[in-house]
């Protein structure tokens, strides 16, 4: 993996399919590895119900996942500091993916989602 630094977005929307958004909010990306995961930021939810991420290659890289290339990513909505939602995890997230014609990487930004999060009332 490059010392690069790339973009993570992910969109999530509450019961009704609206964009879940608010102060009580925040959404935390984290890489899975084998023992212990990884934090790779916390975000606010912009009014789309968009949070935002900013990880360097290197905060991918840990002790227990030494040669890890391709980060396994999940989210976690949490509400006033309680878990709420906690997505799947995508598996072997490539951010240095080349397209064939230029050969110039074409993955720096991903966005997942929408994750569709049941909020009680």
């Amino acid at each position: 993996m490059s010392s690069g630094i790339f973009k993570v977005i992910g969109k999530f929307t509450d019961n009704s399919g609206y964009p879940l958004t608010g102060d009580k909010f925040e959404v935390a990306l984290l890489d899975e590895d084998r023992y212990f995961d990884d934090k790779l930021g916390t975000s606010s939810l912009n009014p789309d119900g968009e949070a935002e991420f900013i990880i360097n290659a290197v905060d991918i890289l840990s002790i227990d996942s030494a040669g890890e290339t391709t980060p396994d990513l999940y989210f976690v909505v949490r509400k006033d500091g309680k878990e709420i939602y906690r997505s799947k995890t995508f598996s072997e997230v490539d951010f240095e993916l080349k397209d064939p014609v230029t050969g110039r990487a074409k993955g720096l930004t991903k966005a997942f989602g929408p994750f569709q999060v049941t909020i009680s009332r």
